[in-house]
């Protein structure tokens, strides 16, 4: 078919419909079948701004158009009555005439005009068309790898303000998370920074931003504070001022009275004590009154050196069950449990350490040295972490155990990694 693109006197010609027709008469037309041609236009008709109307237009003239006058450098056009298209549409004359004007002034169609202004194709034998007037569809071809462009960019965009809104409801529910479960340091002021920047009129991903910022920055004071908290407890006095909620365990027996191999006539006595104290070593610490009443941190009393017990609660610090819930959703999904509240945890162990391949000594062993609730913290975190990213973690029971000596050396950020999986 020639490359012909004629324009009727009685239309007024704008500079939207003179590109249209530089396009149509272009010879340098792209390969490009009729459905991907139509997939780009669809998805590109919002950043491109058609009505809905137009988009309307646009689907039945592609229905009507035949996949072969697509194929090789051929130019498809569909031939059609404003009459006719009005009925398909359930709009005036006028309206359809307006939506096609806004097609061809978007480059996606062309005029191809009769001197009568009728439209009719006409072709030959094989069915090729030789002459044809209606509207042409090769401004559309022409500009497929643009308006495939357009497509992805709106369609990326659309990505981003949907992560965006997701992110400022993670984020916003974790800082009032930290907030809650931090008793001993006033953190009120991020509550109301975070309340400002969601009242502000700035768009939803600058919104994000600003409260990636604000959790940065309410974690530093976090960590400053625990920090200022590990300084006090090292450098204060060892009175039992602050201790009057705390029931303290004595160990009376001698340092060498379960290493002595002397004999006497109590040996067998002095072997069940040993026992004793080494059953009580490993068994899980016994839960004591918290400190200031209703706090939720784990600050307890065992047996054992008084630094061991401080690392014991320091790992819990900033730890509530509504934190772990939150944070833990897999393995409450894949596993089926329920984490509403700590005896909730503790039953769930058992589940845990088999899914991670954990021995059921080793969880013994770590409830001895952390105590109960923190040894089943870490293993509900390390669980979590496996689950969601099993290439990282190629061996969670090995994990767990580089957690736990983290956790005794006082370097585990327990808190800060279950902020971590409760934003993500």
């Amino acid at each position: 078919m020639p490359a012909v693109s004629n324009v009727s006197s009685f239309r007024k010609v704008t500079p939207g419909i003179l590109a249209s027709q530089r396009l149509a008469m272009s010879n340098d037309i792209p390969d490009i079948g009729k459905s991907e041609v139509a997939i780009a236009l669809k998805r590109a008709a919002q950043p491109i701004g058609l009505t809905s109307t137009a988009y309307h237009v646009l689907d039945i003239l592609l229905g009507l158009s035949k996949p072969d006058d697509w194929k090789g450098d051929n130019r498809p056009v569909v031939a059609i009555s404003n009459e006719k298209l009005a009925s398909y549409v359930g709009k005036s004359e006028r309206t359809v005439i307006r939506a096609i004007k806004q097609l061809v002034e978007a480059r996606i169609l062309a005029y191809r005009d009769s001197s009568t202004g009728r439209r009719w194709v006409h072709r030959n034998d094989s069915g090729d068309i030789t002459f044809a007037y209606g509207l042409d569809f090769t401004p559309a071809r022409v500009r497929y790898r643009e308006i495939k462009r357009l497509a992805d960019e709106w369609q990326a965009h659309l990505n981003a303000v949907r992560e965006a809104k997701r992110t400022v409801m993670r984020i916003s529910r974790a800082i009032v998370d930290i907030v809650d479960a931090t008793k001993d340091v006033d953190l009120t002021d991020f509550l109301d920074q975070m309340a400002g920047t969601l009242d502000a009129e700035i768009d939803v991903q600058a919104k994000a931003q600003a409260l990636l910022d604000l959790y940065d920055l309410v974690m530093e004071a976090l960590k400053e504070a625990s920090n200022t908290q590990s300084t006090a407890h090292k450098n204060g006095d060892s009175s039992c001022e602050d201790d009057i909620n705390v029931t303290p365990i004595f160990n009376t027996n001698s340092p060498d009275s379960c290493s002595n191999k002397r004999t006497s006539a109590h040996a067998d006595e002095i072997k069940n004590k040993t026992n004793v104290a080494y059953g009580a070593e490993i068994a899980p610490e016994r839960e004591q009154a918290e400190r200031g009443g209703g706090s939720n941190r784990g600050y307890t009393l065992q047996k054992g050196s008084g630094k061991a017990d401080f690392v014991r609660s320091e790992t819990l610090d900033a730890v509530s069950i509504s934190l772990l819930e939150s944070a833990c959703t897999s393995i409450q999904g894949d596993f089926g449990l329920s984490l509403k509240s700590w005896p909730d945890l503790i039953a769930a162990t058992d589940v845990l350490r088999i899914g991670i391949g954990l021995s059921e000594k080793g969880f013994t062993e770590a409830c001895g040295r952390l105590g109960r609730h923190v040894a089943a913290a870490i293993l509900a975190m390390v669980a979590e972490k496996a689950l969601r990213d099993p290439e990282k973690i190629s061996s969670p029971g090995g994990y767990f155990r580089a957690c736990c000596e983290r956790a005794t050396e006082g370097k585990l950020a327990l808190a800060k990694s279950l902020f971590g999986l409760a934003a993500r």
